[in-house]
């Protein structure tokens, strides 16, 4: 397993750092447009800097597009076995979150570590309320979709464009979904008391379906590893 992890992590290294490298660039470019002063409200930077914990999870997607199609192949055509292959993908995920997680909370903090004037945007930051748990595991679900995804898409073209579209609408849906959970007062002001605690109960439900889907996915996924055919 430590030879196909090992593998898998010369790609991971270039996509990490692509991701790193776009949240060097948003912090550079919201000081030399002034966004920490309020020089410039609502400008483009300050847009991609309050949206960048949506954007990682887009990248963790998408780049978990080839772990089971190209990587694969080529993995197993290099003489890897299809059950090392299996595990060297699940350590791979927990690699992604583990940096993504460390970022996301790092991009979230430093606007009141530098000083950064306030402004309502930097709300978006903290993507999922404080749930600790939340962010790691919408990054391991929405990996094991990327991977399904591109599965699908090698054997069906059609097949594979709409579950990549469903993919980004769930994606975005929950996205939504967090933000809107976290804003407690709202919610009770628009909904009757009554069923108020449906809502605080409805992200614990939707935490339950995520990580039950996220078992189903990988079991999908280790049986398609284990049947898989090098072209």
């Amino acid at each position: 397993m430590v030879r196909s992890f090992r593998f898998l992590l010369q790609f991971t290294w270039i996509n990490l750092g692509a991701i790193f490298g776009f949240a060097a660039v948003i912090i550079a470019g919201c000081y030399v447009t002034g966004v920490p002063d309020n020089l410039r409200v609502g400008n483009l930077f300050e847009t991609y800097y309050a949206m960048f914990p949506t954007m990682i999870l887009l990248c963790m997607f998408l780049y978990s597009f080839s772990l089971c199609t190209n990587t694969l192949n080529l993995g197993l055509s290099m003489g890897g076995r299809r059950r090392d292959f299996f595990w060297a993908v699940q350590s791979d995920m927990v690699v992604y979150t583990a940096i993504c997680w460390g970022l996301q909370m790092f991009m979230s903090a430093f606007p009141a570590l530098a000083n950064w004037e306030f402004r309502e945007r930097w709300e978006l930051l903290n993507l999922f309320g404080g749930r600790v748990w939340a962010f790691p595991l919408a990054c391991i679900v929405l990996m094991i979709l990327g991977c399904l995804s591109g599965m699908i898409m090698v054997k069906n073209k059609v097949l594979g464009t709409i579950v990549l579209t469903l993919s980004i609408i769930v994606m975005l849906g929950v996205t939504v979904f967090m933000i809107l959970s976290t804003e407690t007062e709202i919610m009770v002001y628009l909904l009757d008391s009554k069923w108020s605690w449906m809502w605080s109960t409805l992200p614990k439900v939707m935490a339950a379906v995520l990580a039950a889907g996220a078992v189903g996915g990988e079991a999908l996924i280790w049986w398609v590893i284990q049947r898989y055919v090098v072209r």
